[in-house]
């Protein structure tokens, strides 16, 4: 049910409100609904992206991120899904290490994740040699806004208000009573049992902390909201060239069936294995192996003429069999979580008096340690069996060289999930710690970010929050 006048609503009490109508906030919607629980949505933007919502995402950056805040996310029912790639695949066991929740807690909700997404492949993963395995990449053809605005609309037990700003909230002890909204230019409050955030990456710890300045007694000073932010940086690593013949005849031997036909457009997607991550100490860093068409005048020959002579006089005899490509490789890396790199309030609002963000972030060695150890993996496998050569870039190598990244498209952390209030926000159920009915959904609550898009995560987490107040009302 779409909602046009919030007026009706201040003497309803709807048992959920959900706050954002993104990935997280609609896969807890739709689940609650199948048990019959009335939740109402809460979004800030309309039906399309309006270009005046910039007004309202704005960030300062501080570090080493020089990206905009503002593009990779969107004021608008379905959220960032709108614009996002599509990427699907859940977290490694690896990444859970530290988590209170674990993957056998979300692999309960692979099948209902699955349907919200319209996924038809099976996640797989085959070993590409000892260290390294191949990863399968799983897409989704889903988006949030166009595909679940007609059953929201037509649903007895979802209700959703657009063009709805939240502003407040107002409790008594340690519970919300109520929010404060704004919608056509009038302030409404809310009532509920349950109050949502899921409002993305950045946004919920901004609005948590923006909570704690006005309402200290509600929640702890010492919570670490905004702090151990992170994001997946992305950047190039090395390029080589490859007998792509020789790899394809290696693995058909081994009834290795993942490596697709090559084209130009095709990739292979490559991560670390646990064991190997943990004897060098490393967190985990994602490769896309892209193929190209082979051009003898780039400076890749040149490096290679002088490091590998032989293996390029052998390669003159073969550039015009189509068995040679050229090979570049990308990282999307697995960021450590720190606590310096965090959101804060900046002294600038946006149009309703919301204070805009600063964000700090910086690069970490371990990064560049990351993919220089997986790379010299991949480059020795490509000697032993004579498939290739790699040259890595020579920033890997340099302790205080400087390297471009493509990063913050991927926001995860602030309000980190948790034991205790010492280092997380929320607990194993998603609830704030010390507040009765308050939750969190989205990536914020990631406690790390492994290298995988975080969609598939996010929404098997909403899903298992969304079983957390079924259970509660039962």
């Amino acid at each position: 049910m779409i909602i046009k006048n919030l007026s009706n609503l201040e003497n309803k009490n709807y048992y959920v409100v959900i706050i954002g109508s993104g990935p997280a906030g609609i896969s807890v919607a739709l689940e609650l609904e199948k048990k019959g629980i009335y939740s109402l949505i809460l979004e800030a933007g309309n039906l399309n992206n309006n270009p005046n919502s910039e007004e309202f995402l704005r960030s300062v950056s501080i570090g080493d991120h020089n990206g905009d805040f503002t593009s990779n996310r969107m004021r608008m029912f379905g959220g960032t899904s709108s614009i996002w790639g599509g990427n699907c695949n859940p977290m490694n066991i690896s990444n859970f290490k530290d988590w209170p929740i674990k993957q056998p807690d979300l692999n309960k909700y692979t099948k209902k994740a699955n349907e919200i997404l319209n996924l038809k492949k099976k996640f797989t993963s085959q070993s590409f040699n000892k260290n390294l395995n191949i990863y399968n990449l799983v897409w989704s053809n889903i988006r949030f806004n166009e595909n679940y605005f007609e059953h929201i609309k037509n649903s007895k037990f979802i209700s959703l208000s657009l063009n709805t700003c939240f502003l407040n909230m107002n409790s008594l002890g340690n519970k919300i009573k109520t929010i404060e909204c704004l919608s056509s230019n009038k302030i409404y409050n809310i009532k509920s049992n349950y109050f949502i955030l899921a409002c993305g990456g950045i946004e919920n710890s901004r609005i948590l902390l923006w909570l704690r300045s006005k309402n200290s007694q509600l929640l702890d000073k010492d919570l670490p909201i905004g702090k151990y932010y992170m994001h997946h940086p992305y950047h190039k690593v090395s390029e080589g060239v490859i007998n792509y013949t020789k790899l394809r005849n290696f693995y058909s031997k081994k009834n290795f069936l993942n490596i697709p036909f090559v084209t130009c457009d095709s990739n292979i997607y490559l991560e670390a294995k646990n064991d190997f991550l943990l004897k060098n100490n490393i967190p985990n860093s994602g490769m896309y192996i892209n193929f190209k068409n082979i051009n003898i005048e780039n400076n890749l020959f040149k490096q290679l003429r002088c490091a590998a002579p032989n293996f390029v006089k052998k390669l003159y005899d073969q550039i015009n069999s189509n068995e040679i490509y050229e090979i570049s490789i990308n990282t999307l890396q697995e960021q450590e979580p720190i606590e310096e790199n965090r959101i804060l309030l900046s002294n600038q609002v946006d149009p309703n008096g919301v204070p805009l963000t600063k964000i700090f972030w910086k690069k970490l060695s371990s990064e560049k340690k990351s993919a220089r150890i997986i790379l010299e993996e991949i480059g020795k496998f490509l000697v032993e069996k004579e498939i290739g050569r790699l040259a890595i870039e020579n920033y890997l190598y340099e302790q205080n060289a400087d390297y471009d990244i493509i990063s913050g498209n991927h926001q995860m952390g602030g309000t980190r999930v948790g034991n205790n209030k010492t280092d997380s926000v929320v607990d194993k159920n998603l609830k704030v710690h010390g507040v009765e009915n308050l939750f969190v959904a989205g990536s914020s609550v990631f406690r790390t970010s492994g290298h995988c898009h975080p969609t598939y995560t996010i929404v098997q987490l909403s899903l298992r929050l969304a079983d957390h107040i079924i259970s509660i009302k039962s």
